[in-house]
């Protein structure tokens, strides 16, 4: 069990299927009142290149049950094919009881 998870671009790498099995993953092993640090590629991100692109709402739904939201916000994913940086999420959960 852990206090904290940080997902540094694992999250986006999932279909829709795989991201429940995560979310529940994540709720077996992140002990009550544990955070979870994510940070994912944002559908803001123009064009198709890369990753699959989460929204904010993506990112709530996904998160709904079992965590409570404690910041959500618009960031830079630093690449290699991204002058200047990819748009991106970066949100941090508590697991609720």
């Amino acid at each position: 069990r852990f206090d904290t998870v940080v997902d540094s671009g694992l999250f986006h790498a999932f279909d829709d299927d795989e991201r429940r099995l995560y979310v529940a993953s994540l709720g077996r092993v992140l002990v009550e009142g544990g955070l979870l640090h994510l940070l994912c590629f944002s559908d803001r991100e123009p064009g198709s290149t890369g990753p699959r692109r989460v929204s904010a709402e993506e990112l709530r739904a996904c998160f709904a049950l079992g965590f409570e939201l404690l910041a959500l916000e618009p960031v830079r994913f630093e690449t290699r094919i991204h002058p200047g940086g990819a748009r991106a999420w970066r949100a941090s959960f508590r697991r609720s009881p």
